[in-house]
């Protein structure tokens, strides 16, 4: 017989089988009980809960010929077919390599075929939220009204990517993470049937890596069993999982705190060696302070981390050694790399700069802890403990008589510094003003005018109605700080463009860009100037010649 992986192995074939989702189990059993099967389900959750599993088990159901209560039987005709993968009535369709519109059109047209054994026509479409806006709106209308004999289940880790209009034409059921304890008898259970003995936290590393999925959990189980040892152990486990051992993510942490950085970087270049990655470690040593965080925050008998007992005490004082805010600051950092390092070439160059970043928080992981954890790193030397409660208020109550005579002396020569504070301020701004005006003073109107073109095109880039306004002027003088700037006769209105409060100022910080030097702006109207007509005779001699020209009158 063909080897079969021990997830499908161990697929639940009965409602009773389902581990971690008797919420749903009990609610589909009383629907199959009282004939109240719906046109269609939406299964949701965690990927390795159970959602196709429910689908085929609900699917063997209606179809069962001979069912025991409300559970198949497993035994029939039906039931065979559907737990080989042949049934004829039970279709599992991939929506990921079946999204488009004419995959939907293509199952519109066969849902008028009836069932060729059962009472049903099951389609179960898998990831279905990867089925494009075209094919869910093709869906719609088959899925509101489908026929008498078709029983549609769409399963999804992403029920958000759903349309609303899919959704309100389902019956939803959302399945829950597996817990540890729940997931350990499941283990231990194929364990026990095959005599498979294992060492005394292996399950609990298989756990934590499987993060509440059971599939992933049997599968890493498998992996490990494929070792043909009869006997699991911790390192066996570890190496084949490709995970970092709790032990050696203390000594890290332990060389952090001693500032060891030598010792540091050859742990890292171990584990490298042994051929786990750069970003597994950066993810391990996450998941080790986020463990750390959790005993300060719970205690040390907390569930939330999954580790030996004798593991989460070590664990426990190494947090108490760190400190929760430091915990917590190194946390966060971590977050921050772990999530920028999809994008970094050189792992290994951002995890040992990481870890030396960590030696360099931790300066104050050898000394006595501060008072205010919230302004410092708090941190407490290892094997010492905590200062008593007396010494500290003392110590306190120091501190507070030594900051009231501060406070006192800092009041009484407060108008005295007040007053050098004024003087000192204003001596600056003095010295500033006259540098100002010795450099205005040699700015002369033949530099100006060098410098107009540019200053046009700097203003024709920011605003072209300025720059039309000051084309009908030209720089006429320049008098102390001051930058006369002459309109012509009949420009009234450009001159006072111009002298609007925000022109005005545009103008002159681009003078000041490409002079260097602060000008004030003024506008003058040329109202004497007259325009010069000339003689249309003497024009036209001096076009054509006396020759040409003969004046009549």
């Amino acid at each position: 017989m063909t080897y079969r992986a021990l997830y499908r192995e161990w697929r639940p074939g009965n409602f009773a089988d389902l581990v971690g989702q008797e919420h749903i189990s009990k609610i589909l059993c009383n629907a199959l009980g009282k004939g109240r099967i719906a046109h269609a389900y939406l299964f949701t959750g965690p990927r390795g809960t159970g959602k196709t599993s429910t689908a085929k088990i609900l699917a063997k159901a209606v179809n069962c010929l001979h069912p025991q209560g409300v559970e198949p039987c497993n035994e029939c005709i039906n039931c065979v077919d559907v737990n080989e993968g042949r049934s004829l009535d039970v279709l599992e369709i991939d929506a990921a390599s079946n999204r488009g519109i004419e995959e939907i059109r293509e199952l519109k047209e066969r849902l008028n075929f009836v069932p060729t054994q059962g009472n049903y026509k099951v389609y179960i479409i898998d990831e279905v939220h990867m089925l494009t806006t075209e094919a869910f709106n093709a869906l719609l209308k088959t899925l509101e009204e489908p026929p008498a004999h078709v029983l549609f289940v769409l399963a999804t880790t992403e029920p958000q990517k759903i349309p609303a209009t899919i959704l309100s034409r389902c019956q939803r059921f959302d399945f829950k993470k597996i817990t540890p304890q729940q997931m350990r008898g499941r283990l231990q259970e194929i364990l026990n049937a095959y005599g498979i003995t294992v060492e005394e936290g292996v399950l609990e590393l298989i756990i934590k890596k499987a993060e509440g999925g059971l599939r992933d959990a049997i599968s890493i189980l498998d992996q490990c069993i494929s070792l043909g040892n009869e006997h699991l152990t911790l390192q066996t486990t570890y190496e084949v999982m490709g995970l970092v051992r709790n032990d050696v993510l203390l000594s890290l942490f332990q060389a952090v705190m001693e500032k060891d950085a030598a010792r540091m970087l050859d742990l890292i270049n171990d584990l490298l060696q042994q051929g786990i990655e750069p970003g597994q470690v950066l993810r391990d040593l996450l998941e080790y302070l986020h463990n750390l965080l959790t005993l300060q925050i719970c205690g040390v008998n907390s569930e939330l981390v999954v580790a030996e007992k004798q593991e989460k005490e070590l664990m426990f004082r190494q947090g108490q050694e760190l400190g929760v805010a430091w915990l917590s600051e190194a946390t966060e950092l971590l977050v921050k790399i772990e999530s920028e390092s999809r994008w970094r070439k050189n792992l290994r160059i951002v995890l040992e700069t990481t870890l030396l970043n960590l030696i360099y928080r931790s300066g104050s992981v050898s000394s006595q802890a501060d008072d205010a954890p919230e302004e410092k790193i708090r941190s407490v030397a290892v094997g010492q403990g905590a200062q008593p409660q007396q010494k500290r208020n003392q110590e306190q109550q120091k501190q507070e008589q030594q900051q009231q005579r501060l406070q006192e002396q800092q009041e009484q020569q407060q108008p005295v510094i007040q007053e050098q504070q004024k003087q000192f301020e204003k001596q600056p701004q003095e010295k500033k003003k006259q540098a100002q005006q010795e450099l205005a003073a040699e700015i002369t109107l033949e530099q100006v005018k060098e410098k107009w073109p540019e200053l046009m095109e700097i203003i024709n880039g920011r605003k072209k109605t300025l720059h039309a306004f000051l084309n009908e002027c030209v720089p006429y003088k320049v008098e102390g700080q001051e930058l006369v700037l002459l309109f012509k006769n009949g420009y009234s209105f450009h001159k006072a463009g111009v002298e609007k409060t925000e022109n005005k100022k545009l103008v002159e910080m681009t003078l000041q860009k490409v002079l260097g030097v602060k000008l004030n702006i003024s506008c003058l109207l040329d109202e004497h100037e007259e325009e010069q007509v000339e003689d249309p005779i003497q024009k036209a001699r001096s076009i054509f010649g006396d020759e040409l020209v003969f004046i009549k009158d």
